[in-house]
């Protein structure tokens, strides 16, 4: 194979042409029940994730495609560590970062539906710690950050510390604005969610990961805030600074707001169990998923976008016409994006070992819209209700070949 790498100034410059791209898994022998591989979808994978990668300078990528509740392809490119050569395969566990929130926010509702939690009640009467200038913030204004607690209690990205030293910023730290008036997306409101659940709860915030979600899922890869192991099923993180990809830290970047690592084929697990409304009630699919209200009504706009809002644990908003649910993650050398369209029974997970600078959605959020935006794009195009997905693929995919 020819090495594409060199070393400049201690930084790895690389190009994706000669590294090592594996065969995709088929979907149907990655354990996952009911998953069949759709020959059309990875081939539209092919053609469309390596060359992203390649203009976006992504070290690795693990992609997993599910029509309606079916895992129909998975796929797997590029490097999980560049220094080792070795492969990203469907069994490479990447961080997910802020995609750990709407993990956090299903536990909450699993403790809600328990009667351990009240939406409406104060945080506070969970943490009686919490400094009186946030006696007025609620459980469901923490889902929604709607709260007006600090965005973030860092001081920069790779700032990691104790949670006692989180508890003094926090009693330093002015309130946003008066609970419930406006949003905010607050990384400290979901640590606090995390620290609330372990206070009903009695054990540690991975415990009650595993023993509510991970484990009824056969999740045996995901764990939460796990030291860098050096095995060669975990990718190592890059971050694009200046033209120069860097080994990026290993930092978990706070309490419930981040945290959880997986593979791309755990990932698709939970996504099946959330297109199937396992785990939780249909009263608590339906409040995750409506757009939130600000305390005089209005509905939540989300990230300064008239047309975004957010519900519990995740974004809400339209992508060239289509309803999209969503949310992605990003922590130094990791991005992480889920992005479900239900009316078009379509969800897209990307997980990739490279950032870019201050960019927090982009590397994999962008390979994840090419993919929408051609599996979209077929879809419109079907020509009668009984085409199937890998009718509508092929045809998009003959399309593209008669262009190249």
């Amino acid at each position: 194979m020819k090495d594409s790498r060199r070393l400049v100034g201690g930084a790895i410059i690389f190009s994706l042409a000669g590294l090592p791209t594996p065969a995709p898994v088929r979907a149907q022998d990655a354990g996952i029940d009911g998953a069949r591989t759709d020959t059309a979808v990875v081939r539209l994978l092919d053609r469309i994730v390596p060359g992203m990668m390649s203009s976006r300078r992504i070290p690795g990528v693990a992609v997993a495609v599910l029509r309606h509740d079916t895992v129909v392809g998975v796929a797997a490119y590029g490097s999980a560590d560049l220094e080792k050569d070795i492969a990203v395969t469907p069994a490479t566990v990447f961080q997910l970062a802020s995609t750990t929130k709407p993990f956090t926010a299903m536990v909450v509702l699993r403790l809600v539906e328990e009667g351990k939690i009240d939406l409406a009640s104060p945080a506070k009467r969970y943490l009686p710690w919490l400094p009186d200038k946030f006696n007025g913030v609620t459980i469901q204004q923490l889902l929604l950050h709607t709260s007006g607690v600090p965005r973030d209690l860092r001081r920069e990205n790779v700032d990691e510390f104790s949670f006692v030293e989180f508890k003094e910023r926090l009693r330093r730290a002015p309130p946003a604005f008066e609970p419930g008036t406006n949003w905010q997306y607050s990384n400290t409101g979901y640590s606090l969610l995390s620290a609330i659940v372990e206070r009903v709860t009695g054990m540690e915030f991975g415990e009650v990961l595993n023993n509510r979600i991970f484990a009824p899922l056969g999740m045996k890869t995901a764990g939460y805030r796990v030291p860098r192991i050096p095995e060669p099923q975990y990718a190592r993180g890059y971050d694009l600074v200046q033209g120069k990809l860097i080994r990026a830290p290993h930092i978990f970047s706070g309490w419930g707001n981040s945290g959880i690592q997986a593979t791309v084929l755990d990932v698709a697990r939970w996504a099946r169990a959330v297109e199937r409304r396992d785990l939780l009630r249909p009263s608590s699919y339906d409040l995750m998923f409506s757009a939130g209200r600000l305390r005089d009504g209005r509905r939540i706009q989300a990230f300064g976008d008239s047309t975004a809002s957010y519900g519990f644990g995740w974004v809400l908003n339209r992508y060239k016409g289509q309803p999209l649910v969503t949310h992605g993650g990003a922590i130094e050398g990791f991005q992480s994006t889920v992005n479900r369209y239900p009316e078009a029974g379509l969800t897209v997970i990307v997980l990739a070992n490279g950032k870019q600078g201050a960019d927090r959605r982009g590397q994999a959020d962008v390979v994840a819209r090419a993919i929408a935006d051609s599996l979209l794009s077929a879809a419109a195009q079907r020509p009668a209700a009984n085409v199937t997905l890998r009718d509508e693929v092929e045809a998009l995919n003959r399309a593209m070949e008669a262009v190249v």
